[in-house]
């Protein structure tokens, strides 16, 4: 398999990537309908240039839960779980990941191909899967919003809030009041 080094720092014209080997990193995808185009348009008019602002609120809207969340149906978040496992101590070492109802949040560390293939193999697997298990043709618009959102943990103190931030997810959305309740969470392990 032709595989892709690692970038480094880059950017794909709004905001920057940081892709390397010795990067604990945590990922935000999401699926195509999570934010309906209407629901960012009011995110970008009403917070200027904050890019913190941004982010919170963005991640705000995705738990209010908008779009299909086909990821709450068990065989779904099943497949994406497989999935974010299949390669775990191969090409990177899996830290942590929940699977929300409309996205998922995953931590790995010690990647081994770069960033990009290892999200392409998780979305690009998963979405097939998915469109099979519910039936789905080539014909509906895509399973995942292109793209997704990365953060290197910068310390160790940084790296143990994202791991909190993705345990407790599924509380600060409302959907069990103890991360242990969530199914779908790698807390279990």
């Amino acid at each position: 398999m032709n595989q892709k080094p690692h970038r480094g720092w880059y950017d794909r014209g709004y905001l920057p990537h940081c892709d390397r080997a010795d990067a604990t990193q945590m990922i935000t995808f999401r699926l195509a309908d999570s934010l309906p185009r209407k629901v960012i348009l009011r995110i970008l008019s009403t917070v200027d240039d904050d890019e913190v602002e941004k982010k919170r609120r963005f991640e705000e809207m995705l738990d209010n839960g908008y779009g299909s969340c086909v990821l709450k149906r068990e065989r779904c978040a099943q497949i994406v779980i497989g999935a974010l496992q299949y390669h775990d101590k191969e090409r990177y070492r899996l830290l942590e990941w929940v699977v929300m109802p409309n996205h998922v949040h995953v931590v790995y560390d010690r990647p081994k191909v770069a960033m990009e293939t290892i999200i392409k193999t998780w979305k690009g697997y998963s979405s097939r899967m998915i469109r099979r298990y519910l039936g789905l043709t080539g014909d509906e618009k895509p399973l995942w919003q292109a793209g997704f959102h990365d953060r290197y943990a910068r310390s160790e103190q940084h790296l143990m809030r994202m791991k909190a931030y993705v345990h407790f997810n599924p509380v600060k959305a409302g959907l069990v009041d103890d991360p242990l309740d969530w199914p779908y969470s790698s807390i279990h392990d």
